[in-house]
């Protein structure tokens, strides 16, 4: 759970966007069909955006379906898109504020590509032309089974919600049994017009329920100077613990939460520190006794196989980085053919943290955490490795706990643009952990393939993939597809969780 809060000390280091991108070569022309230049400091004149729709571009030879697109999708409106630019008119044109620019309109997730040309015009100035590529707007999802009801889950939403880059959704899922579950979810990408984001979610579960706000000002750039945090929520609910009998029984558990901070740049962009503060809090509460589903009622199978104690926490945390990266752009690594851009580099992300009594701690600890990034490029290699760290001590000099740790090495070889060769190696483990804690093997995230239908949990998991992937094209201009080989392979380690 407190990978959740080392969210904001590491993220802001590891999710920082910033620097200078490797660009391919410049485009003669632009959307309009001018020809483009250099940015070399030339006085900006004029902003043109070109907002499109591949989702419906795509469709074209289908009607019926490109109509339904189009009912369905709202072109990103163009004052969304140049709040997000670093150059406005009567500025000197920088190539750094243009390669930006065009990573942070890339980095939204209702945007599938960006690109900012430079025209020459008459008056010795030059004007910017803004092509996007939007996501797929809707967000559509549902469940069918054999047995009443038919239909056991529905998904409705949209992810650009009008053009304005709000995502907004709700979601039911049949009971069966117990009362029927109703999730609601809305991101505001760019609130009061400002490079704010701003989270609501709240749900109604089968058996409890949560809500959650947040609100942030992410690193979006190494040009910016701060970034700040402010998030509260509370769940309640059970926790399942899978035992090798394959019963999965449920233990209660209830949480609430709050995190409040921000951080400050150091050094001038590309090559800087980081330095921040912040004030976290955590109230935890774990029943004491197995609870089995059965039917419409829980049904008491015996107590916990060990006691969790009630927490509470109250920290104040000094956040603390270091960071030097670039940015190259590569196509078809996550995706089968999209553009993505690739961190090279160094980064690393702290935090220390102390409990206090002063801010209601029920616990006086110190608290550690990190988030470690490496990038690296070359030729048709390109290298991604990323960890994280985390664990806590009493003030009393006990031995550590709440330990947690995972990690992941991804390495690629692009052979052409239609075949890809990766390679992954994933690791994860808990030790000590004060709250309910598994690791289960087969899990979609995280896990091997095929495993899904596992009883047995554990404390540590190693996971290595290889895949080898080849893009076919895009039949009749409708989508783009590709076949792959791949390979899993895990171990599991019982490790000192319950059950193990």
């Amino acid at each position: 759970m407190m990978l959740a809060a080392l969210s904001f000390a590491a993220s802001p280091c590891a999710s920082l966007r910033a620097q200078a991108t490797d660009m391919p070569v410049r485009p003669l022309l632009a959307p309009s069909g001018r020809p483009t230049a250099d940015c070399m400091g030339q006085r900006i004149d004029d902003i043109v955006v070109y907002s499109e729709a591949p989702s419906v571009a795509s469709l074209q030879r289908v009607p019926l379906l490109a109509r339904i697109a189009r009912k369905l999708h709202a072109t990103t409106k163009s004052e969304l898109i140049r709040r997000f630019l670093l150059l406005d008119e009567g500025q000197a044109c920088s190539e750094l504020r243009r390669a930006e620019s065009e990573r942070i309109l890339r980095a939204q997730p209702y945007i599938a590509d960006a690109d900012v040309f430079v025209i020459p015009n008459d008056h010795g100035g030059v004007d910017l032309e803004v092509r996007t590529s939007d996501e797929v707007s809707a967000v559509l999802g549902g469940s069918v089974r054999a047995r009443s009801p038919n239909v056991s889950f529905l998904l409705l939403g949209s992810a650009n919600l009008m053009g304005q880059g709000v995502f907004v959704s709700g979601a039911w899922r049949d009971g069966d049994g117990l009362r029927d579950a109703f999730t609601f979810r809305a991101i505001d990408n760019q609130f009061l017009g400002r490079p704010w984001v701003l989270g609501i979610e709240a749900e109604r579960a089968t058996l409890g329920g949560s809500w959650r706000v947040e609100g942030t000002q992410p690193f979006l750039t190494d040009l910016q100077r701060v970034a700040w945090r402010a998030l509260a929520g509370m769940r309640k609910g059970y926790v399942e613990l899978r035992q090798p009998n394959r019963d999965i029984p449920t233990l209660a558990s209830e949480r609430t939460y709050f995190d409040l901070g921000g951080i400050a740049r150091i050094g001038p962009p590309g090559h800087l520190g980081l330095l921040g503060a912040s004030l976290t809090g955590d109230d935890e509460r774990t029943g004491d006794r197995l609870l089995l589903p059965d039917g419409a009622f829980l049904r008491d199978v015996g107590p916990t196989p060990r006691v969790y104690a009630p927490h509470r926490i109250a920290r104040a945390n000094v956040l603390l980085g270091v960071r030097d990266i670039t940015f190259v752009r590569r196509e078809g690594l996550d995706a089968l053919t999209a553009t993505q851009d690739v961190p090279l580099g160094f980064q690393l992300g702290t935090l220390f943290g102390r409990g206090l009594a002063m801010l209601g701690a029920g616990e006086d600890d110190f608290f550690m955490a990190g988030d470690l990034y490496f990038g690296a490029a070359k030729g048709i290699a390109t290298l991604r490795v990323q960890a994280q760290g985390e664990g806590r001590r009493s003030a009393d000099g006990s031995q550590w706990d709440g330990v947690l740790s995972t990690g992941r090495v991804t390495h690629y070889l692009k052979f052409s643009p239609r075949h890809l060769n990766q390679m992954v190696l994933e690791w994860s483990g808990g030790y000590r952990q004060r709250t309910p804690f598994q690791l289960v093997l087969g899990v979609p995230d995280g896990g091997v393939r095929g495993y899904e239908e596992s009883a047995l949990a554990g404390g540590r998991r190693v996971v290595a993939r290889m895949e080898e992937r080849n893009v076919v094209g895009r039949p009749y201009g409708f989508a783009d597809t590709g076949v792959a080989i791949f390979a899993d392979g895990g171990r599991q380690w019982a490790g000192d969780v319950p059950f193990g």
